[in-house]
């Protein structure tokens, strides 16, 4: 009998980068290019609504677009104001996927967007290339690295 390898377990995240088209339509509303993003980014999958992850998304943004760090309450009061529907819970949870991906921290009760200090700007656009590129960077190590055993056991 085969013995199985347990890949579930050794996966320790996944980086989802789409090259996704930026078209005209998209950039005509808010909405649409909030979608865009986290379809781009992985956050969302294609077809999938996810309405909570958008709003919060846009949220975000916009507290960041406005040079402020929001609380919990404040989020919820922005996403029930821009007519989303959302509640605390909900959002605690989207919040930790965020997290846990690198892109935003906590800080006192509030939330930003995880830019590095060395960052020459504080741009969200700078944030989400860092933790992006950083992921990249870390899998394709291990990537080189299991192709260099492979190349030795090939000898």
């Amino acid at each position: 009998m085969k013995a199985e390898m347990p890949e579930a377990k050794l996966i320790r995240s996944e980086t989802v980068i789409r090259d996704m088209q930026l078209t005209e339509e998209v950039k005509m509303t808010r909405n649409s290019l909030v979608r865009w993003l986290a379809l781009a980014t992985g956050l969302i999958s294609p077809n999938e609504s996810r309405r909570n992850m958008i709003a919060l998304l846009d949220a975000l943004l916009y507290f960041s677009f406005e040079d402020r760090e929001p609380d919990i309450h404040e989020l919820v009061e922005k996403i029930n104001e821009s007519g989303g529907k959302t509640n605390e819970k909900a959002l605690r949870y989207h919040l930790l996927v965020l997290k846990k991906r690198g892109l935003i921290e906590r800080g006192k009760g509030k939330y930003r967007f995880s830019v590095p200090p060395s960052a020459p700007d504080r741009e969200v656009a700078t944030s989400f290339e860092q933790v992006y590129r950083k992921r990249s960077e870390e899998s394709f190590a291990r990537i080189r690295e299991a192709l260099s055993i492979l190349k030795r056991m090939s000898r």
